[in-house]
């Protein structure tokens, strides 16, 4: 692919190969939903013991990889969102993504907390306040629900892909951009800068760079710096992750544990190369959208539905029964918030943030008459 490298202007029209919208990136990002949900489902403490599901839980123990999933489908996702738009007109469209479902989880699982059906922790009115901001990472509050961690992580991308899309996204801005990135993500590691490390996203930064390199691929071809980005980002993931606690290691031993990790992430950037040259245009079936719709609301509610629907029919259905009712249930909450909440909110929200930002427009000021302007603005007589 290196070898086959093209030559492209900074300002290339795009050259997207098979179908306009990648509904294969909706299955992906089910089935890293779905490894979570799974990961969390096996591992939860409701079932009364830490060995549940012995055989099952060793390979969902590598579900929680799903999040790093997650990244990098959004680099590759979010710079296609954000190319050829204007700032306001992207960050209305990520508010109108985001925020109603997330509402809409803060509330009902709020709710739920505050009549003691809750986790591990009863929040405080502050903390649920914060919460319903998406802020309260930077706030130093405490998430209400687990999974809320990555939120920030997505948000701090956001705004760095709105201040590019302020300046103006084009290809040889992309590739100076990743280059920076990559840059002062290492300085900043190596000078231990917390403003730096809190801009730059050190966990999640690998992922949003090769994602976005693996766009321009998508859209321009394979070239040399592009790949390099993603050959960057793959070995800045797996230094990483091997510089973690890694259940793995204590299940399977210091090598076969370290080596199914790294494959594990390997596995999870072959994949989305794939989808980036168009290896997986075939996957192409409709209702791959409808899928990848549930995604973030079942991201959102699994793990506090799941924790109380467990606890509550492990003893009477029996561990093997209560792990698939629970997982139905969870979609059955996913299915319900796209529908109730989703599909009804996100359109209405995103047009009132489009007319906020021409308010200025269509709202011209009816010119003041002479006598009733102030003092200051009358001229002066001789």
């Amino acid at each position: 692919m290196l070898a086959a490298a093209s030559r492209v202007a900074p300002d290339a029209p795009a050259i997207l190969r098979g179908p306009s919208r990648l509904r294969v990136l909706d299955l992906l990002r089910f089935c890293a939903a779905l490894g979570v949900v799974l990961f969390h489902f096996g591992e939860t403490r409701a079932w009364g013991t830490p060995n549940a599901f012995p055989a099952l839980s060793a390979v969902t123990m590598f579900g929680v990889y799903g999040v790093r999933l997650f990244f990098l489908i959004s680099g590759f996702v979010i710079l296609m969102s954000a190319w050829g738009r204007t700032a306001g007109h992207f960050a209305a469209s990520r508010i109108a993504r985001l925020y109603p479902a997330y509402w809409a989880s803060v509330l009902v699982l709020g709710a739920l907390a505050v009549g003691g059906l809750i986790t591990d922790h009863r929040p405080t009115f502050a903390e649920l306040l914060a919460n319903m901001t998406m802020l309260q990472h930077g706030l130093r509050v405490r998430d209400l629900e687990i999974v809320y961690w990555t939120l920030w992580q997505e948000l701090v991308f956001y705004v760095l892909i709105a201040c590019f899309a302020a300046i103006g996204i084009t290809y040889r801005r992309c590739l100076a951009f990743l280059g920076g990135w990559v840059f002062l993500l290492v300085v900043a590691e190596r000078v231990d800068a917390d403003l730096l490390q809190a801009v730059l996203l050190p966990f999640s930064a690998p992922y949003f760079i090769a994602g976005m390199a693996l766009f321009l691929i998508h859209r321009f071809g394979g070239s040399m710096f592009p790949w390099l980005f993603v050959g960057a980002g793959w070995a800045l993931a797996i230094v990483s992750v091997l510089g973690e606690k890694l259940p793995a290691v204590d299940r399977f031993g210091p090598a076969l544990g370290s080596a199914l990790v790294v494959g594990v992430i390997s596995l999870i950037f072959l994949v989305m190369v794939a989808v980036a040259v168009g290896a997986l245009d075939r996957l192409d079936w409709r209702w791959l959208t409808a899928l990848g719709a549930l995604t973030y609301p079942l991201y959102l509610f699994h793990h506090h539905v799941g924790f109380l629907l467990i606890q509550a029919l492990h003893e009477p259905l029996g561990n093997r029964l209560a792990l698939p009712v629970a997982t139905a249930a969870a979609l059955g909450v996913a299915y319900a918030v796209h529908r109730l909440v989703e599909r009804p909110l996100q359109p209405r929200l995103r047009a009132a943030l489009e007319r906020s930002l021409t308010a200025d427009v269509t709202q011209t000021p009816a010119p003041v008459p002479l006598a009733e302007a102030p003092a200051a603005y009358l001229p002066r007589g001789g």
